[in-house]
This record gives structure tokens, C-alpha cells and sequence, in this order.
């Protein structure tokens, strides 16, 4: 782990958000080696979520674990809450909880329509508005897209769709927040990666990714690393932008 005065976050508050496993945790577990207090949010999985908070404070980092729905306003503003009372403020935030469903066009439901907007949409728009009186000037906000938004994968007119919306929420905040407080806000375009997410569809998964420049299915740390970038000042002169990290999977 990345200590003292060279660590990239020092001082740095991040809440990330579906961070006790998969992608969330490996972006709090890199975001905390360079040095930020990391807030690490689940809904379920005290377990899981209390181990990554152990991994990053055995490494003599900061971290808290903080219950919270996402997929509601009171998730969002005991989020902001518990951070403010343990840190004083918040400097970034990552918008990684999301809810995958592949339906076709026939199966997709009321409910799962409702439950995925609800967590992939409403849920990052609610944190950033609660963070907004926490949140400091040169701030950061990452939100986690998908290649999904872009590509018309069969089965994922929900999950796709809601990607779609994340990233033109994320200009329009860059757009609002940028020219009198200095923060930025960007999308980080995922491709598929090896986590829980995608469960039993490891083959369906393979298969998006064979023909890709880099044919291979992303760990979590090939992301993470993106988000760490976006978090840090080396990031200053980007915003309203996405930076795909799908090992090219759009080219074809």
C-alpha cells in the first residue's frame, strides 16, 4: 500500500458505492492504498463489506463499512450522513452499485424495470444530490457505464439503458458543477468483468469478448485502476467524458 506524502489520495474522503465485493471492493481497496478514507457501502453483506474494511485497515488504511439501499432517498442520505460524521467531508464519489438483469425484449417486467432504474439511475442521482453541501470544490465523480450503453447486446434493453442514462446525467453534472466549484464528474465504460455480477454467464460473457483487441474478460483491478485515475488530480482537465476500459470490445 501507497503511504505517506507520494500517496495520490491523501486526505481524500471516497464513498463507493456496492463495495463489499466484486468491482466496488477492489475500487475501495486501490482508492484506500493511495491513500483516502474510503466509506465502504453495502446492502447485505456485513460479512463481506466488514472484510474489505479490515483488508484496507490491516494495511494501515482508513476505512468504515455503512449499510445503506441505494435504491432509495434514505439509503442516499444515511450514505452521506454516516461519512460526514466519520470524516467531515466527502472529495469523491463512485457510483458502482448496479443491478444486472439480461431479459429479452418479451421477459423484461414491470418489477425489474422498476428495481434496476431504482438502483443503476435513481440511486447515483440521490447520493450526488445529498453529497452536494459535503462534497468540496475540485471534487470527483465517477460513475461506473458499461459498454452495454453503446452496443446493442441482446437481452439488455434495461440494464443497457440505464447506463445510457448514468452517462448523460454525468455530463449534464459536469456541465453544472465544473465552472464554479472545479468538479468533475466522468463515466468509466466497463466491458465485461469476472465478478458475481455475472454469476453463471461466464460463457455469454466469453463471447462479447473474443473478437476484442484484448480478448479476455477484465478483473476488477483492470477497472479499478481507471477509477483510481479519474479520483486524482492528474485527472483535472478531464470531465463529461467516458474512458471505455473494455479492451476494446467496440471495435467490432
Amino acid at each position: 500500500m501507497t503511504t505517506g506524502t507520494s500517496a495520490k489520495l491523501n486526505g481524500k474522503v471516497a464513498i463507493v458505492t456496492g463495495s463489499s465485493r466484486g468491482l466496488g471492493a477492489a475500487i475501495a481497496t486501490y482508492l484506500a492504498s493511495q491513500g483516502a478514507q474510503v466509506v465502504v457501502n453495502y446492502v447485505n453483506s456485513a460479512d463481506k463489506a466488514n472484510l474489505v474494511v479490515s483488508a484496507i485497515k490491516d494495511n494501515c488504511g482508513q476505512a468504515i463499512a455503512v449499510q445503506a439501499n441505494m435504491g432509495t432517498e434514505e439509503g442516499s442520505q444515511k450514505l452521506v450522513h454516516e461519512t460526514v460524521q466519520a470524516f467531515g467531508h466527502i472529495d469523491i464519489i463512485v457510483n458502482n452499485s448496479a443491478i444486472l438483469v439480461v431479459e429479452q425484449l418479451g421477459e423484461i417486467t414491470t418489477p425489474n424495470f422498476d428495481e434496476t432504474y431504482a438502483v443503476n439511475v435513481r440511486g447515483p442521482l440521490l447520493l450526488v444530490q445529498a453529497s452536494l453541501p459535503y462534497l468540496r470544490d475540485n471534487g470527483r465523480i465517477i460513475s461506473i457505464s458499461s459498454t452495454s450503453a453503446r452496443a446493442g447486446y441482446p437481452g439488455l434493453s434495461v440494464y443497457g439503458g440505464t447506463k445510457g442514462a448514468i452517462e448523460a446525467m454525468s455530463r449534464v453534472w459536469a456541465s453544472e458543477l465544473g465552472p464554479k466549484r472545479n468538479i468533475t464528474s466522468n463515466c468509466v465504460g466497463a466491458g465485461p468483468i469476472l465478478t458475481d455480477m455475472i454469476g453463471d454467464d461466464v460463457e455469454w460473457a466469453k463471447e462479447m469478448t473474443v473478437k476484442a483487441p484484448l480478448p479476455r474478460i477484465a478483473s476488477p483491478s483492470d477497472v479499478a485502476d481507471i477509477v483510481g485515475f479519474l479520483a486524482s488530480d492528474e485527472s483535472h482537465w478531464v470531465t463529461g467524458d467516458v474512458i471505455n476500459a473494455n479492451g476494446g470490445i467496440l471495435f467490432y
